[in-house]
């Protein structure tokens, strides 16, 4: 007669665990290449997509150049134009300095906007205090502060800086504080029962659950850096791709106003892929809860 010991049970228990452990892997094997099989394609229909938008958008340029906007110069034309304009050293000088008042502006903001935002969020002392000259300031477009900008600064380079510093400021500020009051209380709650300071509430509940809206900031903040260090570059600048676009204007070269509106578009693209790429990194815990 068989015998029921217990080396046998252990056996019989590590030969279970062994098979649902091969179950769950294979599962998850199945599971995994399902996802990555579907995540292929769908890039591949993003690609597809892209380049037939691009294509539709080349074609209706080429008509109305042809049609009803006669002054406007077609693909062709801006294609030979740029092809020699693109080797000119003054060009390359141009994308140097929007670049530079760009990133030196948007960093800037960002530092001082993220700390701000998240102070708001998260004690209503420093909400009541900073919140009405917040929102008295934010409305006033960065344009606004051109004529006001060059009074206070001695040099137009920093005026710039400071018209893109605010382009940035008040969207990433704003971001930031949403994202500490979109924290769900009760993550507070628990964190103050487990006997967490106020540093440790900052840093696990605080900081992490407003990261998505941060990241949102940055991105829209970036955007409108691009878009006002062109008109600040308009109005009193003499290098950048703005300056090159309104000169470019004035001389009636057409195709070069089109080379340099498509430089500034490649390039913000360029710097919100990267905030992507980087909120992407630091937010893949995301995925998880999502899937």
């Amino acid at each position: 007669m068989e015998t029921c010991g217990p080396g046998s049970l252990k056996i019989n228990e590590n030969v279970l665990t062994k098979h649902m452990r091969s179950a769950v892997e294979a599962k998850y094997e199945e599971v995994y290449l399902k996802r990555r099989q579907l995540a292929r394609k769908d890039r591949h229909v993003d690609v597809v997509l892209g380049v037939l938008g691009f294509a539709s958008f080349l074609l209706l340029w080429y008509t109305l150049s042809h049609t009803i906007m006669d002054k406007l110069p077609d693909p062709i034309t801006t294609l030979v134009v740029s092809s020699s304009r693109v080797t000119d050293a003054w060009f390359y000088k141009s994308i140097f300095y929007s670049l530079y008042r760009v990133l030196v502006g948007f960093v800037l903001a960002s530092a001082a906007a993220i700390p701000l935002g998240l102070l708001m969020g998260w004690n209503k002392v420093c909400s009541d205090i900073f919140m009405p000259s917040f929102e008295l300031l934010r409305p006033v477009p960065p344009v606004a502060w051109v004529p006001l900008s060059i009074i206070i600064f001695a040099q137009l380079e920093y005026s710039i800086l400071f018209i893109t510093f605010t382009g940035a400021f008040f969207v990433v500020t704003l971001n930031a504080r949403l994202g500490v009051e979109s924290i769900d209380p009760s993550l507070f709650r628990a964190a103050w029962c487990l006997g967490a300071s106020p540093k440790q509430v900052f840093r696990h509940v605080v900081l992490p659950g407003a990261l998505p809206a941060i990241f949102t900031g940055l991105a829209l903040g970036i955007g409108i850096s691009w878009e006002t260090v062109v008109a600040a570059e308009m109005i009193s600048g003499q290098y950048g791709l703005g300056y090159l676009t309104w000169e470019s204007y004035n001389l009636i070269r057409y195709p070069e106003v089109i080379l340099s509106m498509t430089s500034i578009g490649i390039l913000g693209y360029i710097c919100s892929a990267l905030i992507r790429a980087a909120a992407n990194k630091y937010l893949s815990w995301r995925k998880v809860y999502s899937a």
